[in-house]
């Protein structure tokens, strides 16, 4: 028999320290797609979705498609989005309970919304209990992002959780066709599985958290061995979390699932958790300022490629605005040359457009979103290049595919030279994750001497092969590496530094 599966997505990471909120409309400038409109929209995109439906395809299941949602991270959700998920989501799920075998979501699992501290924890409890109502028993399965901040709600109206496992998140699309796969094992052989969640009281900053370092590397490679010894375990989910959501479910977490004794899975957790302790130093890394940085990066041997200064601060994947000058003004200030940045700057954008491609203009550029992220710069220079601000991915694997897809809209854009700077100026601010997104414009890294880089971890699969050294930089911004200096009111006994707990 010819499984029908409901499928859906509702995708964000919330910044709740941002005083911007995402909108509905932010949602639909990235992704606004349902009907049979998210099947032509998603298919062969490269994202989760993608992935998703790539199975759904081979595997012959109906596909009944709901609503997919997705917006760039950024601020508290307003309700309006929430409720325009909900109500297209909702109204499928009650229009086909009689007929629905499974429900296949792709979520992020750190969304905050207006008067929700856990959005993908009550769409599934909402979800769980229409499916109770009406006596009906079928597998959910849902996709999460490595950065979830897992609750126990997730897990206790799930069947299966099934997050990424590589940072920057390169296996997105893989990650939802396993998960697509064993929702297919479950229709063809169904059995009881059971879930263990373990949180802890560990918060650590993007910067601490990248798969190829410890302590991420060294607890991602445990819970690979564990599943190798024993088949009883599905899959076991290792959970950066994401530290710029005020809420009590913020933070590093574990869970299993398993067709054994689920106090086994538990214990396996538990294993984990002191694996993680025993590097968990290593989450918490320590920045320099840029007069630290400058002094290293003069006292470096000859060698090919950019400085990468990356500005964690401003890391435009981690939510915040993209316009922050803390790293770019002093810079540009001493006089260096060879710089290529990024600014986020819908305004510059089009007083560029305004003066013309080849025109000369001053312009005072970045840190007009708030008062965090720096002062604005004054600059001088020409007008190189003027674009729509669309491009393909280079890497159709980028951590960008598992947001948007691989086509990717900046919005209108303007790239401005003088003799220090070459400046890419976005309409729409866009995470650097992949080399795409300044070749496009014309731009080569590859000849920079130095590249600032708004980003965390995100940015190094594309970046880290052209780099001649890189070196984090300590600087203003709400995605400050330093957890310390944000004010948080729900984190009470969780661990934000190498010193001690949030009291």
């Amino acid at each position: 028999m010819t499984p029908n599966v409901l499928m859906a997505g509702l995708f964000h990471e919330t910044h709740t320290f941002l005083a911007q909120k995402t909108t509905l409309a932010d949602f639909e400038a990235g992704i606004c797609v349902d009907g049979t409109n998210m099947v032509r929209t998603m298919r062969g995109n490269g994202s989760p979705m993608d992935g998703a439906l790539s199975v759904a395809e081979s595997a012959g299941w109906r596909v009944i498609p709901s609503i997919h949602m997705a917006a760039m991270p950024g601020g508290l959700v307003e309700a309006a989005a929430v409720a325009r998920f909900e109500d297209r989501f909702f109204a499928d799920v009650v229009e086909h309970i009689d007929a629905i075998d499974a429900v296949f979501l792709i979520l992020h699992g750190a969304m905050v919304s207006e008067g929700c501290d856990d959005v993908e924890g009550a769409v599934l409890a909402r979800l769980s209990t229409l499916l109770n109502e009406a006596g009906r028993d079928v597998p959910v399965v849902a996709v999460l992002d490595l950065h979830a901040n897992v609750s126990q709600a997730m897990v206790d109206h799930s069947t299966v959780l099934d997050a990424y496992r590589e940072n920057p998140h390169g296996d997105a699309r893989d990650t939802a066709v396993r998960a697509a796969r064993t929702l297919d094992g479950l229709l063809k052989s169904p059995c009881t599985l059971r879930q263990v969640h373990r949180p802890t009281p560990y918060v650590l900053p993007p910067t601490g958290v990248g798969s190829a370092a410890d302590p991420m590397r060294a607890v991602l490679a445990h819970a690979r061995a564990i599943e190798a010894r024993d088949p009883q375990i599905i899959g076991i989910n290792v959970m950066a979390g994401y530290a710029y959501a005020d809420i009590a479910d913020c933070g590093f977490s574990l869970n299993a699932a398993t067709r054994g004794d689920p106090a086994r899975a538990a214990a396996y957790l538990d294993e984990l958790v002191d694996v993680l302790e025993a590097h968990l130093d290593d989450g918490y890394p320590e920045e320099e300022t840029l007069e630290v940085v400058l002094s290293r990066v003069d006292a470096l041997p000859p060698g090919d490629g950019p400085v990468l200064l990356v500005e964690a601060a401003d890391n435009i994947g981690g939510g915040s605005p993209g316009d922050a000058t803390d790293i770019l003004a002093p810079l540009l200030a001493s006089g260096r040359r060879g710089i290529v940045a990024v600014i986020n700057d819908p305004d510059a954008v089009l007083s560029c457009r305004d003066a013309g491609q080849g025109e000369e203009i001053h312009l005072k550029i970045g840190a007009k979103t708030d008062e965090f992220h720096g002062e604005p710069v004054a600059v001088s220079g020409r007008v190189r290049h003027l674009s729509d601000g669309v491009f393909d991915l280079e890497n159709p694997k980028s951590h960008l595919a598992s947001m948007r897809g691989t086509r990717i809209e900046m919005g209108p854009c303007a790239v401005l030279e003088n003799d220090q700077a070459i400046i890419l100026l976005t309409t729409h601010k866009t995470a650097p994750m992949d080399l795409g997104h300044l070749h496009s414009q014309g731009v080569r890294p590859e000849d920079a001497t130095f590249v600032i880089v708004k980003a965390a971890v995100s940015h190094k699969a594309a970046y880290d092969p052209i780099a001649r050294a890189t070196f984090n930089v300590d600087s203003a911004g709400l995605c400050t590496s330093n957890l310390t200096r944000l004010p948080y009111t729900k984190l009470s006994g969780k661990r934000i530094s190498r010193e001690g707990a949030k009291s």
